[in-house]
């Protein structure tokens, strides 16, 4: 019997209100899109976000939690704007999602050991769009497939599973 490839995936969440679900949901996916007895897949996840009392740092199951820097002191503002109608609400909702991304990518930039173990892997998957930057920031120094969501994920395991 041949030893199964390694083919590694890791998973960046952001700011997200059901992050566990989001990662089962991926990581379930993940595994079934290379169900093949010629690769082993290996899940990791870095969550960046606000932790509660009951979170520490660091977590099981291939699980590296961050604590997000603290929001900007006009997010409370910010809300409120992207709460409105029109125009305004908007725009508001826009410069939110805007700055929420980029507080993201910066926890995961001053984490380079993380960095790094992002880089090893064959598929970085950004599961939402709060995350879409750390991402991409990865794509001068790794030659994984940075994707976006579910159906890319898959479509890219795939892809190398079967190439």
């Amino acid at each position: 019997m041949i030893a199964p490839r390694n083919l590694k995936v890791s998973i960046v969440v952001g700011q997200v209100s059901h992050a566990q679900a989001v990662i089962d949901d991926l990581r379930q996916r993940a595994m079934a899109a290379a169900a093949s007895p010629a690769w082993a897949v290996s899940v990791d996840v870095v969550q960046v976000g606000s932790l509660t009392d009951g979170d520490a740092p660091g977590g099981g199951e291939g699980i590296v939690r961050l604590q997000a820097e603290r929001p900007a002191p006009a997010a409370a503002r910010l809300g409120a704007l992207a709460g409105k109608p029109g125009t305004v609400g908007v725009a508001g909702r826009l410069v939110r999602d805007n700055l929420e991304s980029r507080r993201v990518a910066s926890t995961l930039a001053r984490h380079k050991d993380v960095v790094a173990a992002l880089r090893g892997s064959a598929v970085v998957v950004a599961a939402d769009p709060s995350a879409d930057r750390a991402v991409w920031q990865l794509r001068r120094a790794t030659g994984a497939h940075l994707v976006h969501g579910p159906a890319a994920m898959v479509h890219a395991i795939k892809a190398l599973a079967n190439g």
